[in-house]
């Protein structure tokens, strides 16, 4: 019997083109996040406006939302295995997981951490917040707010509460720590069956201590042909107890990739601006090479400047090139964006890249310390080594950048000489008449030019025809390969004296005799002189990156946080229905404790409890569902035996008639408290229609209600306990064959 309630409707309203696949509260505001089948997600207010939408049409199906326990923060799972990492006020996707299968259940849980426990940092102290750099700027991948967005987490990340993220898909499971430091993964494997087929997990739970996970598992027992279900109890008692390693490596995993996503996307300006810069002038000179190629294949660009500037002898085709082709004011126009292109790029080595790496290198070096305290550290499997190459490869990169920043430099005399030396000759060549207050070539200038001329503007051939010209030494450090001139043959000096004066050094107690050995042959990190910026940054660094997080094993692994290899298992049903284990409705709740102050975490309690409430596999559509209520113990002689368990059917709903008897279904439930369940469940409208099946019937006319129901008033109906149960005993406790003694 069920006790009845009264609601209204608050607001209806169309919000989708395409059915909704997801549904999701906020924890802390009044949002709720939708998920359609066609990939699309969006955040509404309580009045059901939107407050954005993302549209991810090519990634399939929305199985599953989720918020982090502080609302600031929503994760979206899709059918193809990708899931999203939103924030929340706009919608951002600031991180991405990409897995094997389809995610069938996420679950986020945040572990608190008393704040004397927590090591501080004085990042803020030594870094500018990112979004104070004015020279970012919005392109098509990466906008001004993106900037400011992620320097905020980075000001986030240090919280005093560990998030813990449950990812389920297919029969695996997946923790990651604040989203991103993947804690373990396992595959699951059913305790009473020995040929299992299509093992899914459908769920899974915290308890509320954070001692004890729940997975519940389906899967075809193939012996017997039968739908089972499976309870699981994992021990995760290190969660707690390492709490505070755990949210210090999140904290620096997330601190590092953000550092590294910003480090992409300032690498990415740097050839947006010098591809814009370049790609007028090399199509001018490309153009006019492959003419001249197709009249004279001996012919060479550099030979003919050189005869013009040297001897004065202008071939007519250069003559007409200049002249009419590229004009004095397009010449001009040209010169100065790309001077500006150039500023632009040395701007961004100088401060962005600086910045961001110097940034990385700071984090990476407090991830060093602390995985140096063995004692506390080394159960995560991140080694000393491994770090230390992570650091070395971020000095690298900063010192490659350095490199950048010279050459540029080198480059902007050439091409500033080059192009004047250009726009001054255009009018002489046109008969126009030229003032004597018309700027002049320098020799020095002169120099510059037949320099530039003889050494760097060189032509790139492909199968045997002019592809470009390399105009300058730019892209030789953004693009994949090597580093065809070095440092010295482009400035007039060593890298000794950059690590003579490389500031870097001070961050790292080093005596003058360990700088000049063997170990640092060229600056403060040593590096190959011919690994471009481009390789450094996409492939070197991301790969240490991997590398230190990466746990050792590809396949079972826990850190020490899990002991998956000690869990206990509780046989929930058995039943020849052939029910996908996807359509399994099942809802749990784990009661909220409050933080104790007599330890460095939550403090474990012999009496915390989980709810468990899943509907029974459907035998015979013309009859009512039921469903079973299921109170969870953390802790008690036989861990897997539910304290209290009833099975109720929805054979009755409080003020409604149901003269001919038409079943009930139950389409879906969830606790809103750990005494209220909400039930959803339908019926057909009349006896001239067919029964309402589960399978989604849009023409089918139902009528459909929302019950709330009291667990515990439940619970006190009960005549007698459910008997103990073993829990190596392979009796479900529900079965296909069985009447429901305990049937309310």
């Amino acid at each position: 019997m069920v006790g009845d309630f009264s609601y209204c409707p608050a607001q209806t309203k169309q919000v989708g083109k395409h059915k909704i696949s997801a549904c999701s509260w906020s924890p802390k505001t009044d949002l709720v996040a939708l998920g359609t089948e066609a990939g699309d997600v969006s955040v509404h207010r309580y009045k059901l406006s939107c407050i954005w939408e993302s549209t991810r049409s090519d990634l399939g199906c929305v199985t599953c939302l989720t918020w982090r326990p502080d609302g600031q923060s929503l994760c979206a799972a899709h059918n193809c295995g990708t899931i999203h990492f939103y924030l929340t006020n706009d919608g951002f996707i600031y991180h991405t997981l990409t897995l094997v299968a389809s995610i069938t259940h996420l679950t986020w849980v945040a572990q608190e951490v008393l704040s004397k426990c927590v090591p501080s940092t004085n990042a803020a102290s030594f870094f500018p917040n990112l979004s104070a750099l004015s020279i970012f700027k919005s392109d098509a991948n990466f906008t001004t707010s993106d900037t400011f967005k992620l320097s905020q987490l980075l000001l986030t990340n240090v919280d005093e509460s560990l998030n813990i993220l449950a990812v389920l898909f297919g029969g695996m499971v997946d923790v990651y720590g604040c989203g991103t430091f993947h804690i373990a993964r396992w595959r699951l494997e059913p305790k009473f069956c020995t040929d299992p087929s299509e093992v899914t997990a459908l769920q899974c739970q915290f308890s509320s201590c954070l001692r004890s996970m729940w997975v519940l598992l389906g899967y075809t027992d193939c012996s017997s042909e039968m739908y089972c279900m499976e309870l699981q109890q994992i021990p995760c008692a290190g969660l707690t107890s390492c709490a505070q390693q755990l949210l210090t490596l999140s904290v620096q995993n997330s601190s590092i990739r953000v550092c590294k996503l910003l480090l992409d996307w300032s690498f990415s300006q740097i050839c947006v601006s010098w591809e814009d810069m370049i790609l007028e002038v090399d199509a001018k000179f490309t153009k006019y090479g492959r003419d001249r190629l197709g009249q004279n294949k001996d012919w060479s660009l550099s030979v003919e400047l050189l005869e013009f500037i040297l001897f004065g002898n202008c071939p007519f085709a250069l003559r007409r090139f200049l002249v009419e082709d590229w004009t004095a004011a397009n010449l001009k126009r040209t010169g100065t964006a790309t001077l500006k292109a150039y500023d632009s790029i040395k701007t961004i080595c100088f401060q962005q890249l600086q910045l961001i790496l110097q940034r990385l290198l700071f984090h990476a070096s407090e991830l060093l310390g602390c995985v140096r305290d063995a004692p506390s550290y080394n159960k995560f499997e991140i080694t000393v080594p491994k770090v230390i190459q992570l650091c070395s490869t971020t000095g690298a990169v900063l010192q490659k950048a350095q490199e950048l920043y010279l050459v540029i430099e080198k480059s902007v005399a050439h091409l500033r000489a080059f192009f004047k030396w250009l726009y001054v000759a255009i009018p002489g060549l046109s008969g126009r008449y030229v003032p004597d207050d018309f700027p002049r070539v320098t020799p020095t200038e002169r120099e510059s030019v037949i320099d530039f001329i003889t050494n760097y503007l060189q032509p790139v051939f492909a199968q045997g025809e002019l592809q470009s010209y390399h105009v300058d030494l730019v892209e030789q450090y953004i693009r994949s390969g090597e580093v065809r001139k070095p440092l010295e043959s482009v400035v007039e000096h060593t890298l000794t004296e950059d690590k003579e004066r490389a500031k870097l050094r001070e961050l790292i107690n080093l005596t003058t005799e360990q700088l000049l050995s063997e170990k640092f042959p060229v600056g403060m990190f040593h590096f190959d002189p011919k690994l471009t910026l481009a390789d450094l940054i996409k492939w070197n660094l991301q790969n240490d990156i991997d590398a230190v997080f990466r746990a050792h094993s590809t396949e079972n692994f826990s850190r020490g946080c899990m002991n998956f290899d000690q869990s206990t298992s509780l046989l929930l049903c058995r039943s020849r229905l052939t029910d996908s284990p996807h359509k399994t409705v099942a809802a749990f709740f784990a009661l909220q404790r409050p933080l104790e102050e007599t330890g460095s975490s939550v403090s474990d309690n012999s009496g915390s409890s989980t709810f468990l409430a899943w509907r029974l596999p459907v035998v015979d559509t013309t009859v009512h569902d039921s469903f079973m209520i299921m109170q969870l113990r953390s802790k008690s002689s036989y861990p897997n035996d539910p304290k209290l368990s009833a099975i109720v059917s929805i054979d009755e709903l409080p003020s409604i008639v149901n003269p001919s008897n038409l079943p009930y279904k139950l389409i879906d439930l969830q606790f809103y408290t750990s005494d209220l369940l909400l039930l959803l469940v339908c019926r057909a409208k009349s006896t001239g229609g067919s029964s309402v099946s589960h399978a989604d019937n849009a023409h089918e006319p139902t009528l459909s209600w929302l019950v709330m129901l009291p667990v515990q008033h439940v619970f006190a109906l009960l005549n007698e306990l459910q008997p103990a149960q073993n829990i190596l005993a392979p009796t479900p406790l529900w079965s296909s064959f069985m009447v429901p003694s305990s049937s309310m």
